[in-house]
C-alpha cells in the first residue's frame, strides 16, 4: 500500500468519530431549530437568532481547546505519554474558566437583544433562550476538554458514543420544556436552550467518568492537579489556542453579525437565512472534521520528526477535502426545495432559504481549502497566521463587500448580497492559507514562522 493511500485510510479512520462528534454537536443547534419551527415562526427566528450567538462562542472555546490535539498527539508521538495527564489537567482549567466567561458573554449578549431585534416578542424570546444556553457553558467547557484529549490520543469513537448520546436525549429533553409535558410550563423556543443546556452538563459528566476508566493512571489526582495546573502548560495551550479560537470565531461570528443586520427584513427572511446557515453548518462538519484529523496527523509526523511526511499528509487531506465538499455542493443543488421544507412549513420561508442553499453549495469547494489548510497549519503550531488571514478574508472582504451588495443604493441584493460576500471572502481565504502552508510544510524545521 502507498504512502498516500495509508494516509488517507488513517485521516479517514479518525475523521469518522470526529465527524459524528461533529454532526452530535451541532446536531443540537439543528434539534433546536426544527423543534422551534413548529411552534412558530417567531420561535424559529428567536432561536436562529440566540444560535447565532451561542454556536460562535462554543466554537471560540473548542478553538482555545482543540491546541490539546498538536501538543498531546506531539507528546505521544514522542513517547513522553508521563507528561499527558498534566496535560488534560491544564486543558481542564482552562475549560472552566473560559467556559464561565462565555456563560458571562452570553448573559450579556442576551441582555442586548432587546435593543437589537425590532421585534419585540421575538427579541424576549431569543433573550431567554440565550440566557438559557449560557448557563451550560461551564459543562461544555469541561465537555470539550476530555473530547479532545481523547481525539488526540486516537479514541475519538469514545467521544461519538456520549456525543451521540447526548443528541439523542437532546429530544426529549427539549420536548419536555418546550410542550410543556410532565406537568412543566410550555416555554416553546426558551425550552430549547433548558434542554441543551442540561444535555451539555450530562455529557461533560460522562467523559469525565471515561476518561477516568480509560486515560488516567488509577491513582492520579486529577482535580488537585486543575486546581493547580502547570503555569508552562497553561500558557502553551494558550498561546496556540487562542489564535485558533479567535480563527474561528471570526468565521462563525461573521453568521451572527449577517442575522443581525438581517433582523430589520423581517422574521421571514431571518429564518430563511438560518435555514440555509444551519445546512451548511452541518456539510461544513466534514471538511471540519477532517482538519481536525488533520492537525493530530501532522502533529504526530512532526512529533516523529517525519516533516516531509508531515508536509505529504496536509496536501493529502487538501485534496481529499475538495472531493467531499464537490459531493457537498452537487447534492445541496439538486434538492435546495426539498431541504428546505425539511425546516419549516411556511412557503416564504422555504423559497427564501432554497434560494440561498445555491450560494451556499458554491462556498462549499473554497471552504473546504481553507478549513483543511488551516487544520494542518495548526499541526506545525502555526495559529497567528491563520488568525490575521481570516479576519481579513471574512471581515474586511467577505462582510465589507456583502454589506455594500446586500444594502448598496446600486445594489440592494438583501441576503444574497451577504452570501455573495461569503463566497468571495472564503476564496481568498482559500488563496492564502493554502499559500501560507506551503511556506510553512518547506520550512526545514518546525518553528512557527513570523505572521
Amino acid at each position: 500500500m502507498t504512502f498516500k493511500a495509508q494516509e488517507i485510510r488513517a485521516l479517514l479512520k479518525l475523521t469518522f468519530p470526529i465527524l459524528a462528534t461533529q454532526l452530535a454537536q451541532i446536531g443540537m443547534g439543528t434539534v433546536d431549530t426544527l423543534m422551534s419551527g413548529y411552534v412558530s415562526t417567531r420561535d424559529l427566528a428567536a432561536v436562529a437568532i440566540g444560535t447565532s450567538l451561542w454556536l460562535p462562542t462554543w466554537l471560540f472555546l473548542a478553538g482555545v481547546l482543540v491546541a490539546l490535539s498538536p501538543l498531546a498527539s506531539g507528546l505521544n508521538a514522542a513517547r513522553r505519554n508521563n507528561e499527558l495527564p498534566n496535560l488534560l489537567a491544564a486543558a481542564l482549567w482552562v475549560g472552566i474558566v473560559l467556559g464561565s466567561l462565555s456563560g458571562l458573554l452570553l448573559w450579556a449578549g442576551s441582555s442586548a437583544l432587546p435593543m437589537l431585534v425590532d421585534d419585540p416578542v421575538t427579541a424576549r424570546i431569543a433573550a431567554d433562550y440565550t440566557l438559557a444556553i449560557a448557563f451550560g457553558m461551564p459543562g461544555a467547557g469541561i465537555f470539550l476538554a476530555y473530547r479532545f484529549y481523547a481525539e488526540a490520543l486516537n479514541e475519538p469513537g469514545q467521544v461519538t458514543r456520549i456525543m451521540l448520546t447526548g443528541l439523542l436525549m437532546n429530544i426529549p429533553a427539549n420536548a419536555v420544556f418546550v410542550y410543556g409535558l410532565f406537568g412543566m410550563p410550555e416555554l416553546g423556543g426558551v425550552g430549547c436552550g433548558i434542554g441543551s443546556s442540561l444535555i451539555f452538563a450530562g455529557m461533560a459528566i460522562a467523559m469525565a467518568r471515561n476518561t477516568r476508566k480509560r486515560r488516567l493512571p488509577h491513582d492520579y489526582p486529577l482535580w488537585s492537579h486543575v486546581l493547580r495546573p502547570l503555569k508552562a502548560q497553561v500558557k502553551e495551550m494558550l498561546q496556540i489556542g487562542v489564535p485558533i479560537g479567535v480563527a474561528i470565531f471570526f468565521e462563525v461570528s461573521l453568521f451572527t453579525v449577517i442575522a443581525l443586520f438581517l433582523t430589520e427584513l423581517g422574521p421571514t427572511i431571518v429564518a430563511g437565512h438560518q435555514v440555509a446557515l444551519n445546512l451548511s453548518s452541518l456539510t461544513f462538519m466534514i471538511p471540519l472534521s477532517l482538519g481536525m484529523a488533520l492537525t493530530v496527523r501532522v502533529g504526530h509526523w512532526l512529533g516523529s520528526g517525519q516533516y516531509v511526511l508531515a508536509r505529504r499528509t496536509a496536501w493529502i487531506g487538501i485534496g481529499l477535502n475538495l472531493g467531499i465538499a464537490l459531493l457537498n455542493a452537487s447534492l445541496m443543488v439538486l434538492f435546495s426545495a426539498s431541504i428546505a421544507r425539511l425546516y419549516s412549513p411556511d412557503p416564504a420561508v422555504v423559497s427564501t432559504a432554497a434560494g440561498l442553499l445555491l450560494f451556499a453549495a458554491v462556498f462549499q469547494l473554497s471552504d473546504a481549502i481553507q478549513v483543511a489548510a488551516a487544520g494542518a497549519l495548526r499541526g506545525y503550531k502555526d495559529t497567528v497566521a491563520v488568525m490575521l488571514i481570516t479576519f481579513v478574508a471574512y471581515w474586511l472582504i467577505g462582510l465589507g463587500l456583502g454589506y455594500w451588495l446586500a444594502f448598496g443604493e446600486q445594489t440592494a441584493m438583501g441576503a444574497k448580497g451577504f452570501w455573495s460576500g461569503l463566497v468571495i471572502g472564503l476564496s481568498a481565504a482559500a488563496v492564502a492559507l493554502g499559500y501560507r502552508l506551503y511556506r510553512v510544510s518547506h520550512r526545514p524545521d518546525t518553528r512557527p514562522a513570523s505572521a
